[in-house]
């Protein structure tokens, strides 16, 4: 396979390293040596500070332009005043790649990113690629090589150099892992750079992450689907949450999305799997490392308790882990073992008593029995406490299983805090996945299940700006803030989108006529972009039922508008025909500030933000996004005729989806805030009924 990011190969693979700034002169050369060989190689590293002088046998040279031999790397460990000049110095020594230990750039403060800014300023003049600031030298760092290392390696990579660490020590579980990456302020290379980088490195087969924000939504993109194209799972821990929605007061669509739903509207595109924990990061990514590719979800259970197998077979079913009835046949094998009285038929329960009695070609035999059924992918053997007599047997069997070959997949849990058991040992050493509890172990298994669906659906999507319209160019010359009712329903037809008829009269008397031509009944609602909630205003009459009643009730919202706000623009009434006979829906458009915008789809109408049952996808997205999101709405079955209602038109709401995606991705940055509320799927159709649209200026 080839390596796509071959321009970092000095930074992992350096040939001369220039060690800069700070130097403990007080340790011996010994120590010394001892702190640097195991990173860079022995003789394969110089120290450098202006002040000279040496340190044992080893010399300090006062620059990197004294350093005799090749130098492809520095690291630097200056005062953050300093780094930007010491990178020039790096570049014009042909040092293409460096390592800004230094602290005290843009996590302090102003003065701080002002000297953040000058370093990447100085590396992009330079030449030089910077990992950094505010990080360590972990990447170079020899990680444990696991002896017969089962399954694949974890690439890790992280924004804190310290929680990459509690990774890695899964080496105490034999969990392989090829290096640990920290980013740090991430002023040039960033996770998107690595997790690329892992991508197309043969010895990566998962992609672990700690991350607590995003810098460009192309590079990210870009990085996962580079995974994709290479079927490289990714685990990603994603800490903090983005303003997304927060400034959207106006909108259902921003009050809806949350925090993180766009990032988790991201990853369901890509297939990135989200844990929420540094033991569910490893403890899952480990799982994806280990299990033979395309392991299928059903899964069997197997306990010493039969009380263990309950709360096993509930935690798999909250998780959507199915468990098959295991057959007749099978049933009847484990009875060959087993008294009657305990329960086989999935969860399995051996009593605890059939460990310590059977011999182990009997119980290893149980084991095979169990995943030879040909309705099971794979055994989940649950170990709730340590009981000597039982567990370390049973450990025993699974590390025995395991060296002459298994016949399904097996899964352990141990869970008891009690880990200093022979028992637990032999399920290291048997390099099983292993979980510390029933929660991780399943919530891990429905991941891996979707991630393997995911991955029969992945595709690239273009990212292309849709073009806008010539119409709909004209129409947004000048346009700003809150589109007036004739604007924003030019706009949406530019787009496709249909709308429920309507005329915007300026009298009493043509509000009759509108009447007239558009029903009755009809819908009357007050004609003004200050009023972007109407019927929270109390701005909106439905059912009107004849001409008559139109004209009384035009003044009565013009007095009730003058009475909410006296400076509101107002252009008289807006008299729509009455949409009736669907499924109400709100489809909008927010705004991440990193991601960009992304389409929500939900259902509920006017009561869209009780319910909230929505889905979210950044932009770009194409039409199976589009439907993915609609079915994975907890309310799917109204759209499909749940109790006997009539089917609605999802195909017409998807186009509704993807041509609002079209029309946010044609706005760009002009686009603040689309709001859809209701749009009605009927049987035939998908119609908008009301709408806010606001831009900002040009």
């Amino acid at each position: 396979m080839a390596q796509k990011r071959s321009d970092l190969d000095q930074l992992f693979h350096p040939r001369g390293v220039a060690i800069i700034g700070q130097i403990n002169r007080g340790l011996s050369e010994e120590r010394t040596r001892a702190l640097h060989d195991p990173r860079y190689g022995p003789g394969g590293w110089s120290l450098v500070n202006p002040k000279g002088g040496a340190v044992g046998s080893l010399p300090i040279y006062t620059s990197v332009a004294e350093v005799p031999g090749p130098l492809s790397l520095a690291v630097i460990s200056a005062p953050p005043r300093l780094c930007a000049g010491v990178i020039e110095e790096c570049g014009l020594r042909g040092i293409r790649h460096a390592i800004v230990f230094s602290s005290g750039f843009s996590e302090t403060g102003a003065e701080g990113a002002a000297h953040e800014r000058a370093l990447a300023a100085a590396g992009r003049r330079a030449g030089v690629r910077i990992l950094g600031p505010n990080t360590n030298t972990n990447l170079l760092e020899s990680l444990p090589e696991i002896p017969g290392l089962r399954g694949g390696k974890i690439g890790v990579v992280t924004q804190s150099g310290h929680n990459g660490r509690p990774i890695v020590q899964g080496a105490h579980f034999n969990v392989g892992f090829t290096r640990q990456i920290p980013c740090g302020n991430e002023c040039d290379l960033d996770v998107c750079d690595f997790i690329e980088y892992f991508a197309y490195d043969d010895e990566t087969a998962v992609i672990a992450g700690y991350i607590e924000g995003f810098r460009n939504p192309d590079r990210l993109r870009h990085a996962l689907a580079a995974t994709g194209s290479q079927g490289k799972p990714v685990v990603l821990l994603k800490m903090g949450s983005t303003a997304a929605g927060s400034r959207m007061a106006r909108s259902h669509t921003g009050h809806l999305t949350g925090a993180d739903a766009v990032v988790d509207g991201l990853f369901r595109q890509y297939g990135v799997v989200r844990v929420r924990d540094l033991d569910e990061l490893l403890e899952t990514a480990a799982l994806f490392a280990r299990l033979p590719a395309g392991t299928g979800p059903r899964t069997a259970l197997y306990s010493i308790s039969g009380g263990s197998g309950t709360l096993m077979a509930e935690m798999a079913e909250r998780c959507g882990v199915p468990l098959p009835r295991l057959s007749d046949a099978t049933q009847e094998a484990l009875y060959a073992h087993l008294p009657r009285f305990l329960s086989v038929a999935n969860p399995v329960d051996n009593g605890g008593q059939f460990v310590t009695g059977a011999p182990p070609e009997v119980r290893r035999e149980l084991i095979d029995r169990i995943a030879d059924d040909p309705g099971v992918d794979l055994v989940v053997v649950g170990v709730t406490g340590a009981v000597p007599p039982m567990s370390d047997l049973l450990g025993e069997d699974l590390e025995f299983l395991v060296e002459r070959g298994l016949r399904k997949p097996v899964v352990v849990t141990w869970n008891s805090p009690k880990v200093d058991e022979p028992g637990f040992d032999a399920i290291v050493r048997s390099q099983l996945p292993l979980f510390r509890s029933f929660r991780g172990c399943f919530e891990a298994l429905r991941n891996y299940a979707e991630y393997q669906r995911s991955r029969e659906r992945f595709r690239t999507r273009s990212g292309r700006a849709a073009r806008l319209p010539r119409a709909a160019g004209d129409l947004l010359q000048d346009a700003s803030g809150s589109l007036d009712d004739a604007s924003s329903r030019a706009l949406l037809e530019a787009f496709g989108l249909t709308l429920a008829e309507e005329r915007t009269v300026a009298s009493a008397a043509a509000s009759a006529r509108a009447a007239r031509e558009l029903g009755p009944p009809v819908a009357l609602k007050i004609a003004s972009p200050d009023f972007p909630h109407k019927s929270d205003a109390g701005l909106v009459r439905l059912g009107i039922g004849s001409p008559s009643e139109a004209r009384r009730v035009y003044p009565q919202l013009l007095a009730a508008a003058r009475r909410a706000d006296r400076r509101a623009r107002i252009q008289g009434v807006t008299v729509q025909e009455m949409v009736s006979g669907g499924v109400e829906t709100i489809v909008g458009v927010t705004r991440d500030p990193v991601l960009g915008p992304a389409v929500m789809v939900g259902l509920g109408g006017v009561f869209a933000e009780i319910l909230a049952d929505v889905a979210v996808r950044p932009v770009p997205l194409d039409a199976r996004d589009a439907r993915e999101m609609i079915e994975s709405l907890r309310g799917y079955p109204l759209l499909t005729g749940a109790r006997g209602r009539p089917r609605a038109d999802v195909a017409a709401l998807a186009r509704t989806v993807v041509r609002v995606a079209r029309l946010a991705s044609a706005l760009g940055d002009r686009l603040l805030e689309l709001d859809l509320n209701p749009v009605l799927v009927r049987p035939e159709g998908a119609v908008v009924v009301d709408r806010l649209v606001v831009l900002s200026s040009r």
